[in-house]
């Protein structure tokens, strides 16, 4: 018997993909890897907005679901990395949730403010009836913290640069 070991193509899923999100989704697509794009608004996953990836190295995978994104999280690949960022925090909270209660999703990020993320615990703790040590699987905010800018293509920079790190860190 021969055993030849395969490579993993890793997976990132971009939820919400507005000004920062498709700047990340154009950063992310020159990667070797599985890239979702979710988002519940239709005009913003067309094909159109998407030229902006035609040429990407990565397998883009693009899914509009209207009303429950989160339903996306249980078809992802095992390790699937996945970046919170859409428009509507309600939208969030009920992404954060349903993350924490996938088990096969590898990291897990939110973009936002500290006071957002003060809410998110607090909801995810009492509503969610998520222990600390699950809400820690959480990172918040996402990006490299001595990048500063909140241009979108600044942002996209520091969040890609960040998850790298962590497939670095993976691969050790």
């Amino acid at each position: 018997m021969l055993l030849e070991p395969l490579p993993v193509v890793r997976a990132v899923a971009v939820f919400g993909v507005g000004h920062v999100g498709l700047e990340l989704a154009r950063v992310l697509a020159r990667q070797d890897l599985d890239l979702h794009l979710i988002d519940s608004r239709l005009d913003l996953l067309a094909e159109e907005r998407l030229d902006v990836l035609a040429d990407a190295v990565a397998q883009v995978h693009v899914h509009h679901r209207p009303l429950l994104p989160e339903e996306v999280l249980a078809d992802l690949p095992r390790g699937t990395h996945v970046l919170i960022m859409t428009h509507d925090h309600a939208e969030d909270a009920a992404l954060c949730d349903a993350a924490l209660r996938t088990t096969h999703l590898g990291s897990i990020g939110l973009i936002g403010s500290a006071a957002k993320w003060v809410r998110f615990r607090k909801r995810l703790a009492t509503e969610g009836g998520h222990d600390e040590a699950a809400i820690d699987r959480i990172k918040t905010p996402i990006g490299l913290a001595d990048i500063t800018g909140k241009e979108p293509a600044t942002i996209a920079v520091s969040v890609a640069a960040d998850l790298l790190r962590t497939f670095e860190t993976e691969g050790n």
